[in-house]
């Protein structure tokens, strides 16, 4: 539901012009409104409600004084400089992120584009690494059975080269991370192989900007998603799937400079 307020609309038409689905039409005083035949058309994607220059349009529910004003973005410079530094992390410190930052890093997670608009995507972020040890523990059984049953090198030939580590009782998987965040999506999101790559890239470069260190760990949507505990433990609605885990903590490796990594081919 879309409604305009009369005293404040200077008509300019940039609600309509804006609007992705082209739903949003003028009435006989030139207000601009929805009309209830179009309305299930409508993403709730609040571009009219952003793009109002008098904050003159509510989008369902949602006003000009519920947002936040826009503010100066940081420096070309500087956003290069984090994607530079960027560096996956593989050792973290023994320790928990701050309440703090977790809750900033969940709140950032509402902003993440998806495709159509569609905010079916479904987070678990694990807060705490006394429940990180619940998800390492039970990875370890899985693991250390497939070895023993030989699954495992028919499943991942190359896995011999990690055998003596992991049966030694070696994290391979979570790399002692003490937080991580799983993304998961329904089968019917319209863009269910992108959108969660792109939420978790968000939370990736924010954490960065914190000081932490982040791995992009695919294993651990294998381990996940072939583990009965652990898929029980994350109570996933029906439909869903894990299409993402980020680990991520207070890095214990210090990085002095960027790499210099080989030039991408353009067409």
């Amino acid at each position: 539901m879309i409604s305009v307020d009369k005293s404040k609309c200077i008509h300019c038409g940039n609600c309509i012009r804006d609007c992705v689905v082209e739903v949003l039409k003028t009435d006989s005083e030139n207000i601009p409104y929805l009309p209830p035949e179009l309305e299930k058309f409508c993403l709730n994607c609040q571009h009219c409600l952003a793009v109002c220059p008098t904050g003159a349009v509510t989008c369902n529910g949602v006003s000009a004084e519920q947002c936040i004003p826009v503010s100066p973005l940081p420096e070309p410079e500087k956003m290069l400089a984090l994607l530079r530094q960027r560096r996956t992390v593989r050792f973290f410190k023994d320790e928990n992120v701050s309440p703090e930052i977790l809750a900033k890093l969940k709140e950032a997670l509402a902003w993440t584009p998806t495709g159509c608009n569609d905010r079916s995507l479904m987070f678990k972020l694990v807060e705490s690494k006394e429940e990180m040890l619940f998800y390492r523990e039970e990875t370890s059984k899985m693991l250390k059975f497939l070895i023993k049953t030989g699954i495992m090198f028919l499943l991942y030939p190359r896995i011999k080269r990690f055998l003596s580590e992991i049966l030694g009782g070696k994290d391979v998987i979570y790399r002692n991370a003490p937080h991580m965040l799983i993304v998961t999506v329904p089968d019917k999101a319209p863009c269910k192989e992108a959108d969660p790559w792109i939420a978790a890239s968000y939370f990736d470069l924010l954490a960065q900007s914190f000081g932490l260190g982040t791995c992009w760990c695919g294993f651990a949507v294998h381990a996940i998603k072939h583990n009965r505990k652990l898929k029980k433990h994350l109570n996933l609605p029906r439909g869903y799937k894990i299409a993402a885990v980020l680990l991520f903590g207070k890095p214990d490796v210090t990085y002095l400079r960027s790499t210099a990594p080989e030039n991408f081919k353009f067409l």
